[in-house]
């Protein structure tokens, strides 16, 4: 299984067409949004490009408004919990749950993105995972994207290039 996280695209559409081929090379089983994926003026394009990936999940952002999410044909949800890897995974935007504040459940994992800069960390026994922005980095860090499979963590810059990798 092969799974990619991606955070805080904020509506650029010329990174959204990037984000379109990655996905295609890279084939991910499933793709989880962690949230901020609109603008202002741009929904329904978003909305567009993002419909022609199968097997997505859309979490909402503190960016992503709710006339936007209410009025959105993508499904958002708060948050997700799902089991892969023999690790349990609590994936959120971040503005609530993260590094310095737990989520109310049990995980191995906590996946969230808001920060605009990418992490791999491993402390308590958790990992604690940030694919940094696809668009929008702060920091000095990359534009960037993370991979999850059988192996591993991997952040990714947009070349698919690998910024940083941890295995299990």
């Amino acid at each position: 299984m092969k799974l990619m996280f991606v955070s805080d695209i904020h509506g650029k559409l010329d990174y959204l067409d990037i984000l379109l081929n990655i996905y295609y090379k890279e084939k991910p089983d499933n793709i989880i949004f962690l949230g901020d994926l609109f603008s202002f003026y741009v929904k329904d394009e978003v909305e567009e490009l993002i419909n022609k990936i199968r097997n997505k999940v859309v979490i909402k952002g503190n960016c992503d408004s709710e006339t936007d999410v209410l009025t959105s044909n993508l499904n958002f949800t708060n948050d997700y919990y799902f089991e892969a890897f023999n690790k349990k995974f609590y994936c959120s935007h971040g503005n609530i749950y993260n590094i310095n504040r737990f989520p109310p459940c049990d995980f191995d994992c906590l996946v969230y993105g808001h920060t605009h800069q990418g992490l791999i960390h491993k402390e308590y026994d958790k990992y604690f995972l940030n694919p940094g922005s696809f668009s929008y980095p702060r920091g000095g860090s990359v534009n960037s994207y993370m991979i999850i499979d059988d192996t591993g963590i991997i952040l990714k810059d947009l070349d698919q290039k690998t910024i940083e990798k941890i295995s299990w």
